[in-house]
């Protein structure tokens, strides 16, 4: 038996007996909460970072845990993770080990009948609240000074919607996961604000500023708004990279006042090579996330782009930004898993989009993607890589690129 099986056992069944429902109908953030509470992990809201956001939240969420470090130690949860189930779970950037993990997970573990009766009838206890369980007990037992946590999807039902903070961050609102807590992009705005109310300070993304006027919500009184940097990009690189950084330069201005602020580079972006093809590797789930400079400096450079995008994410318009850049050398794998929560049906719909061939996003053949993926290069003069962050999480695993930030994190073989 794997040791994250029993981490994915109330999700795997539930999603077998009820399908996708919204978060709001299924997820039970309370009965986590109420964990936390009798063993006394929850941390203290002083000295705990909450960041959410559609785009840009794994990014701001790294470089305030690196930046804090310099204070003391600080624990970061991710989600997802970049590589493996182990490095969601960090100290100082040095990701749990799988003995303490398993330690502590088989002592959570015990609690799982009790929670589920908590939970109520046809709600799931996500993995992400078991994750984050692990994290915050690791932390307490370590004396971590600063908590730092990367949100899921969204915040009401994620398990980050039950904890104070001292600041909370969110990055960019986008029309991602309306399903799941949509059905509007109002919906998803609220959602992802509605942290303001538990934390001490908060700061947002111009981005979603100016989403609340265009969606007719009014920012929290204690908002403060990060401003877009005056140059965002001559399309080297996408011109997210350059509002992140300022996002999260303000964001640790506003918690510590004076700490300098350090920039280490995002693991999202990565610009690397397959061989001798050059690649560039991103993670998009939205049209809106993706920087027309960036794909009109790639068409011209001739590069052909490589996609994973299951059903539920705006696959239309992300490729209607690409062929209306230029990039029209499309591929792309078939996401598959083994309960089915993640398909990619879309590529019937599009036959000018080569197919890659299966890949399972959970039990991921990598040597097998990187066959195919070098197949695919042959002749070609470069490799945009992009979709989803359990695609592009194997695609780390495929290009051989390690995690960031600053030491002591390893890299990862």
């Amino acid at each position: 038996m794997d040791q994250f099986d029993g981490i994915f056992e109330s999700y795997a069944s539930h999603f077998a007996a009820h399908g996708a429902r919204p978060d709001r109908e299924s997820r039970a953030p309370w009965a986590f909460a109420r964990l936390w509470d009798e063993r006394g992990w929850r941390p203290d809201p002083a000295r705990t970072v909450l960041v959410t956001g559609s785009k840009g939240k794994g990014t701001v969420t790294r470089h305030l845990a690196w930046n804090l470090q310099a204070q003391g130690p600080v624990g970061l949860v991710l989600s997802p993770e970049e590589r493996g189930h182990l490095d969601r779970l960090r100290i100082d950037n040095q990701p749990i080990d799988a003995a303490t993990f398993d330690r502590l997970w088989q002592d959570i573990a015990r609690h799982q009948p009790a929670m589920a009766a908590q939970a109520g009838e046809g709600r799931y206890l996500s993995p992400t609240g078991w994750f984050l369980s692990v994290g915050l007990a690791w932390f307490r037992e370590r004396g971590v000074r600063w908590v730092v946590i990367e949100g899921g999807r969204g915040v009401r039902f994620d398990e980050i919607g039950p904890l104070d903070a001292a600041l909370a961050v969110v990055t960019s609102v986008h029309g991602e996961h309306l399903k799941a807590i949509g059905p509007t992009v109002a919906d998803i705005w609220d959602d992802k604000l509605s942290l303001a109310p538990r934390a001490q300070r908060l700061v947002v993304g111009q981005q979603v500023a100016e989403q609340a006027v265009a969606l007719g919500r009014t920012l929290p009184a204690h908002a403060q708004v990060s401003p877009a940097p005056p140059a965002l990009g001559d399309g080297s690189v996408p011109a997210w990279l350059a509002t992140d950084r300022q996002i999260a330069a303000d964001a640790l201005a506003a918690l510590a006042p004076g700490l300098p602020f350090r920039w280490f580079g995002s693991p999202s972006f990565t610009d690397t090579r397959l061989g001798d093809v050059p690649a560039w590797l991103e993670p998009v789930v939205h049209p809106d996330s993706l920087d027309d400079a960036f794909l009109h400096r790639l068409a011209r450079e001739g590069a052909a782009v490589v996609l994973g995008l299951p059903d539920d994410k705006a696959v239309a318009g992300i490729l209607a930004r690409l062929r209306a850049a230029g990039l029209r050398d499309l591929a792309a794998f078939t996401l598959t898993s083994p309960v089915g929560h993640v398909r990619s049906d879309w590529l019937v719909e599009h036959p000018d989009v080569a197919p890659l061939g299966l890949l399972d996003v959970v039990f991921p053949d990598v040597a097998a993607a990187r066959q195919r993926l070098v197949q695919h290069a042959d002749s070609r003069r470069g490799l945009y890589v992009i979709g989803v962050q359990v695609f592009t999480r194997t695609m780390r695993a495929v290009f051989g690129i390690h995690l960031g930030g600053p030491e002591p994190c390893p890299p990862t073989t």
